[in-house]
């Protein structure tokens, strides 16, 4: 059955058009906080009756009242809290541990972004912060996770507006010359598009156990990186991009959404089961878009270099 989906389009609206989907869902949503995008998500797969949340979170006392909210409101939710750390990539195997321990087939992941253009910062683990908080530790987690996630699983990597002709990385540098070559921004952007190549990558892998990946743009919430960044640094990253030879409108600062039309273009790539054959789509206003030098062929060797990139990164924990 085809539905109408827009940018107006609610959390709501999406679950109450798969009840079946939201009731069966274990997702994962990260670090929700009390009015952010992964909190309004975790909320509306409540409401629709989801079986068991699993979130993460640097400590429980950050998200608690998240927690509390939801299993008041919502009585036969099971709520569970796991510590993952994103600045720390030993915290998300353990967690990826913790979870594979509990036994609970998982039927939906959720990924948010931790960090939006911050300054120059490398972890403790030796990686640029974006790149590692908000894509490889869930690189990490999601490969943890992939033998209990059950047949006709979803995995939604949440990720950023992006050009319609954005190229293809080639990830030979993904530590900007040690922040010699840096821009908050960039950063962000890095992290960004090796989410939407992850998903791809994932859905080409998992395929004949029907397993689906997205990457999702919510929109310009709260949340969104926009919130966080003066005019001047996107003027300045606007500037080396004209310098660069893309031209980048500052129309790309999409018109404001609620939390809950942020929400839906997530919860539709979790729950709808009409986008099956769309898996590895990037969703923005909870539509297919195609990304010509990403979508694959066309991107499949710089996904390739990415996959084999955090491998190397990640040798020790896998």
């Amino acid at each position: 059955m085809s539905h109408t989906f827009d940018d107006q389009t609610h959390g709501a609206d999406i679950t109450r058009l798969f009840p079946e989907q939201a009731t069966d869902t274990r997702s994962h949503p990260s670090r929700p906080k009390r009015g952010d995008l992964a909190a309004s998500t975790a909320d509306a797969l409540a409401a629709a009756g989801a079986a068991t949340l699993i979130c993460t979170g640097h400590c429980k006392s950050e998200i608690q009242h998240v927690i509390d909210h939801i299993s008041r409101k919502y009585k036969k939710v099971n709520m569970v809290f796991v510590t993952a750390d994103t600045s720390s990539l030993a915290s998300f195997h353990e967690a990826g541990r913790t979870i594979k321990k509990m036994g609970l087939q998982i039927d939906g992941f959720i990924g948010f972004p931790s960090v939006m253009a911050v300054p120059w910062e490398m972890t403790g683990d030796g990686h640029e912060s974006h790149f590692q908080r908000n894509y490889l530790c869930y690189f990490l987690l999601v490969n943890i996770l992939l033998d209990d996630m059950v047949h006709g699983s979803r995995v939604v990597l949440v990720t950023s507006c992006v050009r319609t002709e954005a190229p293809a990385p080639t990830w030979v540098d993904v530590r900007f010359s040690n922040g010699e070559d840096y821009h908050c921004l960039e950063g962000y952007s890095q992290s960004m598009l090796a989410m939407i190549l992850f998903a791809k990558s994932l859905s080409k892998m998992c395929g004949d156990r029907s397993i689906a990946a997205f990457s999702a743009n919510p929109g310009n919430t709260k949340t969104n990186v926009q919130t966080y960044i003066s005019m001047d640094q996107m003027e300045s990253w606007l500037e080396r991009k004209r310098i660069e030879g893309e031209e980048i409108p500052v129309s790309l600062q999409q018109t404001p959404k609620s939390l809950a039309q942020g929400s839906a273009t997530i919860l539709r790539g979790l729950l709808d089961p009409d986008l099956q054959e769309e898996s590895g789509a990037f969703l923005n206003h909870c539509q297919a878009l195609k990304l010509p030098h990403l979508d694959f062929p066309a991107g499949e060797e710089s996904a390739q270099a990415l996959w084999r990139r955090s491998q190397e990164f990640l040798g020790a924990f896998l």
